[in-house]
């Protein structure tokens, strides 16, 4: 039994499919199909049952799957834990979009001053996906917001924020100072695709007040909702960091009366990978940055 064998396996068992499984694991499907083959072979069962295009594990495949995650797992770790004793750490590090542009640009020049021998890797994508790749092992770790309910993962609060209305600088709305949710009863928004968090934020805000708003368009990022409201499309509901960043003209951005919307930022990990000393500096310095600029968020 080999480990490229193994990783062939878990591959097929995560994608369902031997094509995707041989596209992820960067290797011809034949050759694929051949190790699993030998797997199973070795095993004397069969793990997958072919139906059609689809890949189905077996009960015997279902039993391997897990041992055969904690084997790879335990082999990550070593190799990190090697590398982090050379100096050769790289930091794989989920950011979610309405974070990543405002805070990133000035996390990184802190990383190389104080980790110069880590290799810093950001992904930025959508809060379920980034929680779905720390606990797989393909993310270090990952900075979002709803703290996740799972007990593999460790979280840590980093800051709140409230989230803040943002209209044209001419919308009838702009002259008040602050605002109260029910302001803005019957307005049309501008929100981030439905994978985001701060769009299903926003939405279950409106729900939980009993304000009616409607959906004017969905964006894939922060700049262009900003772009959209501008141009009179509807409004928007943003995050404080966001607001006079991007060099949008044209926009005012107004706060919620209590109880108005607000956001809780954290950092998550996997509760039982390896983490060495400069995923731990890392997490000091994105946790001295966020408490510089941002506090407790009040």
């Amino acid at each position: 039994m080999e480990v490229h064998q193994l990783r062939y396996f878990v591959a097929v068992a995560e994608t369902g499919n031997f094509t995707a499984a041989a596209r992820r694991s960067h290797v011809a499907q034949p050759s694929l199909s051949q190790q699993i083959k030998k797997l199973e072979d070795e095993l004397g069962h069969r793990l997958f049952d072919r139906l059609g295009r689809r890949a189905q594990l077996t009960d015997a495949g279902r039993t391997f799957l897990e041992r055969a995650r904690r084997i790879l797992q335990d082999i990550d770790d070593a190799t990190r834990a090697v590398r982090e004793e050379s100096g050769g750490a790289t930091i794989r590090f989920g950011v979610i979009p309405s974070v990543a542009p405002y805070l990133v640009p000035d996390l990184m020049p802190r990383i190389r001053q104080r980790l110069p021998e880590a290799q810093v890797e950001v992904f930025e994508d959508f809060r379920s996906y980034l929680i779905e790749q720390v606990l797989a092992g393909k993310l270090d770790t990952a900075m979002v917001t709803m703290p996740p309910d799972n007990p593999d993962l460790e979280i840590e609060s980093l800051f709140t924020e409230p989230l803040l209305a943002v209209m044209p600088d001419k919308h009838p709305l702009a002259t008040k100072a602050k605002l109260q949710s029910t302001d803005l009863e019957g307005q049309r928004l501008v929100l981030l695709g439905d994978s985001s968090s701060l769009s299903l934020q926003t939405q279950r805000f409106f729900g939980d007040q009993q304000v009616h708003v409607a959906v004017s368009c969905r964006c894939a990022q922060v700049k262009t909702v900003k772009a959209l409201v501008a141009s009179g499309l509807g409004l928007a509901i943003l995050p404080k960091m966001a607001a006079g960043r991007d060099g949008i003209p044209g926009l005012v951005y107004r706060e919620l009366l209590e109880p108005g919307p607000r956001r809780e930022l954290v950092l998550v990990r996997h509760r039982r990978r390896f983490h060495g000393r400069s995923e731990d500096v890392f997490a000091g310095i994105l946790r001295e940055l966020c408490k510089e600029r941002y506090g407790n968020g009040s």
